[in-house]
């Protein structure tokens, strides 16, 4: 080849580069799916044959966000949901949730970091925006993503979990009380705590939330590469055990409200109005505490550049 030719092909593989989507999905190929002892495989297999691939491939980020809240929903829901009608796990019950939610946070992880940055939060969606760090055209449609993710999961619980519910509460829903099963869905503060520190809670968890994942996702640090689903759900796990039982450590918005709305068909106006309207903090609090953890980390955590180490 000459030398023109493969200066010609560099320029060519640049533009490729320079085209190329933010979160590229590596797409398996017919031969990927050949099946034992046929020579090759029928298109069918083939997920780039499948109806609305181009609508697929191209909303693939929000996608990726619906279906990763979803298993964060399905898992922590559920967990909380075992714990209830399964009263001889009692004693461990909130270890049992706890380990339950940061479980289901590193699958979700797995399924959605590596197209969509796996925010599965919309706190931490609006919160990198501000610090320029994600796109604000993409906000909208994220936190959208996030909220139908955390609804749909609740729902799908709901056809799981129906027959506990009848016979726990004999087909009488009620939000709170001996038979109550409202905290199933939702968060809700510790009795006789008030708002102010409620809020306080929501807002401090939150914001070590994202000053921790800033830290173990920081290359100028000790990243945990190729492990950060796992990382972040150890910090979970953490917050949840250690600081998140007066609040129920809601620190996502999705999390708390999707099922919350969902949560209404049963419940009618109560997880709306329970607590003096409670819903409001789980629900808006987190923005704040993301803001406020993105922000202390850069501000006070100031490593050398990568490449000075080096």
């Amino acid at each position: 080849m000459s030398a023109d030719a493969r200066g010609d092909e560099n320029i060519l593989s640049q533009k490729a580069a320079l085209h190329r989507p933010d979160h590229e999905i590596p797409i398996a190929d017919a031969a990927d799916y050949e099946l034992e002892g046929l020579v090759e495989a029928h298109p069918i297999y083939d997920p780039t044959n499948w109806p609305l691939y181009s609508f697929r491939y191209r909303f693939r980020e929000y996608l990726a966000e619906f279906w990763g809240t979803f298993i964060l929903i399905f898992f922590g829901d559920g967990v909380v949901a075992t714990t209830v009608f399964n009263k001889s796990n009692a004693p461990s019950a909130y270890l049992s949730i706890t380990f339950g939610w940061a479980v289901g946070l590193m699958m979700a992880l797995y399924c959605s970091m590596g197209i969509s940055g796996g925010h599965l939060n919309p706190a931490v969606t609006f919160a990198n925006a501000v610090f320029g760090k994600f796109s604000w055209r993409k906000v909208p449609g994220f936190m959208l993503s996030q909220f139908l993710g955390a609804f749909v999961a609740a729902a799908t619980l709901y056809g799981i979990f129906k027959d506990r519910f009848d016979e726990f509460d004999g087909g009488n829903r009620q939000l709170m009380g001996p038979e109550g099963t409202g905290g199933i869905w939702c968060t809700y503060a510790q009795p006789n705590n008030g708002k102010f520190f409620s809020a306080w809670s929501e807002i401090v968890n939150t914001a070590v939330l994202l000053f921790v994942i800033y830290g173990i996702g920081d290359v100028r640090m000790t990243p945990a590469k190729n492990h950060l689903p796992i990382a972040v759900g150890l910090l979970v796990f953490a917050i949840g055990n250690c600081t998140g039982w007066v609040t129920g450590y809601a620190i996502n918005p999705a999390r708390d409200f999707g099922p919350r709305v969902f949560s209404t068909i049963l419940y009618g106006s109560d997880p709306f109005t329970y607590g003096g309207h409670y819903f409001w903090v789980p629900l808006f609090m987190p923005f704040i505490g993301a803001v406020l953890g993105i922000f202390f980390y850069q501000f006070f955590i100031l490593p050398e550049p990568k490449e000075k180490k080096e």
